[in-house]
């Protein structure tokens, strides 16, 4: 009876659902029992291109939550081949999309069986433990995120390595995914020395160490807004300077205001890092943001160019811009830098609203430049720091930024390339049926989610969307590349 009022209702919603409003699909159910296929047989496959495995979870009765991991057990599958299981710590991931979206993302992390972590090799990805399931929640083309790390990877700017995946969850179908590297230190992924909490003096202490600029949630324990917003000793240091460039004076930690920028260790993890190493890249940052506001900030000796890497800045600042990526500068910012090296930007980070999937009214269409950001948002939370107008300001770093940009575009960022390049992340989806399956999962063509801009009936007209807008917004990038 329960069941028959249930799809009463879900009809009802069907026949005097508006355009605008958001279909809510069933709440999901985590069952305490083992839903993986009975049928299923190992069998050895070397092969994974062009292929959509389905990763199937049991919880084993213990319900996901944000954090700790809970301990599941993950079966992947080709068909009804079994091609890796393991004994895997899960936990839900985001904020913002987490509060927005049904359907949810997730951290996993490989685990022996004694629930201790442990690397292994899941099909084509190198030997690791830890691992997301991406939700492309909002993102109705589907490719927003792979897309651009791919062609991060082409250009030659390390991004995560990523797979198309089904997901079920305690017999649950969620839908299509996307299996893909955390960023963390790896000679595969992100590749810096490892760091010793006895590391602390001469070139040691030099590197190597990941940063990022961030909502806080992810390394809070604290839930609701506060826990964006809310930045401590612990977590990371604030820049003593505002997005304008001018000194800050009022106290350094608490509840984030616009004009703070806050640099979080990412790794070693912020419960890792000693204090010896802390004063190092504090002081490394302060030494660069002194240098780049100095008179003679354009000195290739004296200047800021003696503590960045020009080229990856200039990596970064063209693949968010070519992206038109909301976040960019201020939020998912990812940093490293190596032992007795430069800071460098990258990998590059969470790409859900870019390519025109935002429908604030700055980015309604593809004409100005994201590093504008707080001429239009001046009151936002997380402001772009002043860095980046500041190196604008640099013949030399534009002429290079020129320079790169012509090389691309007539390569790697050529229409030509990208078109490719999304064809074939579509076809991929097409041939094994994956777009369907999906929808029929999340019943969201045609309605308006939260950022989206573009509202296509049909994951095709989302492509077209997709495909038009990175067209016009290159011919754009081309007309105003010159004017820097």
């Amino acid at each position: 009876m329960k069941n028959l009022l249930f799809i009463v209702i879900v009809l009802s919603l069907f026949a005097c659902q508006k355009k605008e409003i958001t279909f809510i699909p069933p709440p999901l159910e985590y069952k305490p029992i083992d839903t993986f296929p009975k049928n299923a047989f190992w069998s050895p496959v070397t092969n994974f291109i062009n292929k959509v495995p389905t990763v199937y979870i049991s919880t084993k009765g213990n319900t996901i939550v944000n954090e700790p991991k809970v301990q599941s057990i993950m079966q992947i599958q080709l068909g009804d081949t079994i091609v890796f299981k393991s004994n895997i710590g899960i936990e839900y991931r985001g904020s913002t999309s987490f509060r927005l979206f049904d359907q949810k993302s997730y951290g996993i992390e490989l685990r022996d069986a004694a629930d201790n972590d442990t690397d292994s090799v899941i099909m084509d990805f190198s030997r690791e433990s830890d691992f997301i399931l991406y939700a492309p929640a909002n993102d109705k083309a589907l490719i927003r995120n792979t897309l651009i790390y791919d062609l991060s990877n082409q250009i030659g700017m390390y991004a995560a390595k990523t797979k198309y995946v089904h997901l079920n969850i305690d017999g649950q179908y969620l839908g299509l995914y996307v299996l893909m590297e955390k960023i963390k230190r790896d000679k595969n992924r992100v590749n810096i020395t490892k760091m010793a909490n006895t590391d602390i003096a001469g070139s040691a202490v030099s590197g190597g160490y990941i940063f990022k600029i961030d909502k806080s949630s992810g390394d809070n324990r604290m839930v609701g807004w506060d826990a964006d917003a809310t930045y401590t000793e612990m977590l990371g240091f604030r820049s003593q300077y505002d997005p304008n460039g001018n000194k800050l004076t009022y106290p350094a930690y608490g509840i984030k205001k616009g004009a703070e920028t806050y640099i979080m260790y990412e790794y070693p993890k912020n419960d890792e890092i000693v204090n010896a190493q802390k004063k190092y890249v504090q002081t490394y940052f302060s030494n660069f943001e002194d240098a780049l506001l100095s008179d003679n900030y354009k000195d290739p000796i004296n200047g800021y160019q003696n503590y960045i890497d020009i080229n990856s800045f200039i990596d970064f600042l063209i693949l968010n811009e070519f992206a038109y990526n909301p976040d960019a500068y201020r939020l998912s910012t990812f940093m490293h830098k190596e032992r007795l090296g430069k800071l460098k930007m990258g990998p590059i980070w969470d790409f859900n609203l870019g390519f025109g999937n935002d429908d604030r009214a700055a980015f309604n269409n593809a004409s100005t430049w994201m590093f504008n950001f707080n001429n239009f948002y001046s009151n936002d939370g997380w402001l772009i720091h002043f860095w980046w107008k500041r190196l604008l300001s640099d013949p030399n770093f534009t002429d290079l930024l020129k320079a790169r940009w012509s090389s691309l575009r007539a390569n790697k960022l050529s229409e030509n390339n990208i078109m490719q390049t999304i064809d074939q992340h579509i076809i991929i989806l097409k041939n094994t049926k994956s777009i369907e399956r999906h929808f029929d999962r999340w019943r969201i063509l045609g309605v308006k989610l939260p950022f989206n801009n573009f509202v296509g009936n049909s994951h095709q007209e989302e492509v077209d969307f997709l495909k038009s807008w990175i067209k016009k917004r290159l011919i754009w990038m081309d007309s105003e590349m010159g004017k820097l």
